[in-house]
């Protein structure tokens, strides 16, 4: 199978699962931000041209694997997720299931840099590709839109559970329209927020402050989102492995590649 192939075939996969994405509403900012690197990995723009890969370190290092398993409509997609703590960067790499994957593929979002790179393995060859966000994974206008929805909704305290060994404290989020609950790990050896950081500028009603004390180390575990209108949006999010895992990319084993060459595969 051609590079070419490969591609279309990717994103012929990524138009599949993008139809049962998970509705983003009033989510925890982690998630939300977990969610929308999933778009960012199945819907990956070869087109636009790669940036200077002598930018990137020399390497990539992880130290935690985390594979969130996003249930929706029968149709379950897992996302494993590399991060290590402090690092101001995570990998991913859509699970494909019982599908025949050829080679890996993995993709890494550099906050610091603002540039998202794919690392692909295909055939004894491996290919990089650099886009620049020129922005934050989360914009400001996102931000204050989900923000004002977030202060729609009423917030409680709900039971805790343990999840994986880790004891999570549960949430509940309500309006008129939808139901979330989620249930969050406040000792986690690594969190989404040390990528993106937090906000406190809006929240909902009932909310404890006393939580933001503990968003540095905070990771949801688990996460189950309702629409009480339209029974096909409901969705659920569980992290079903978070295991200490060294995993390592060293860039210079990559050659990368120019949108036109990618094009010209395509044809």
């Amino acid at each position: 199978m051609s590079h070419g192939q490969f591609l279309k075939k990717l994103k012929k996969r990524a138009e599949e699962a993008a139809k049962e994405a998970i509705l983003r509403k009033a989510e925890e900012k982690a998630a939300r931000a977990a969610e929308k690197s999933v778009e960012k990995v199945l819907n990956f723009d070869f087109s636009k041209k790669s940036e200077d890969p002598s930018i990137l370190p020399k390497s990539y290092e992880f130290e935690w694997k985390y594979v969130l398993q996003m249930q929706t409509n029968n149709n379950n997609v897992n996302m494993v997720y590399y991060l290590k703590p402090d690092a101001k960067y995570f990998g991913a790499k859509p699970d494909m299931g019982k599908r025949k994957q050829v080679g890996s593929m993995y993709m890494v979002m550099d906050e610091s840099l603002k540039v998202m790179t794919l690392f692909t393995d295909m055939n004894e060859q491996k290919n990089g590709h650099i886009l620049s966000t020129n922005e934050n994974l989360i914009t400001e206008d996102e931000d204050e839109d989900e923000n004002e929805e977030i202060e729609e909704f009423t917030f409680k305290e709900i039971d805790t559970k343990t999840i994986l060994g880790y004891e999570c404290q549960g949430f509940e989020l309500e309006s008129g329209e939808y139901n979330i609950k989620m249930y969050i790990a406040f000792d986690a050896p690594v969190s989404f927020n040390q990528v993106f950081g937090t906000h406190t500028k809006h929240i909902p009603k009932g909310f404890n402050p006393k939580w933001f004390e503990l968003a540095d180390n905070s990771l949801v575990l688990e996460m189950d989102f309702t629409h009480k209108k339209k029974k096909k949006y409901n969705s659920k999010m569980v992290c079903v492995a978070l295991d200490n895992e060294s995993t390592s990319i060293k860039v210079d084993e990559y050659q990368f590649i120019k949108a036109d060459s990618v094009m010209s595969t395509e044809d």
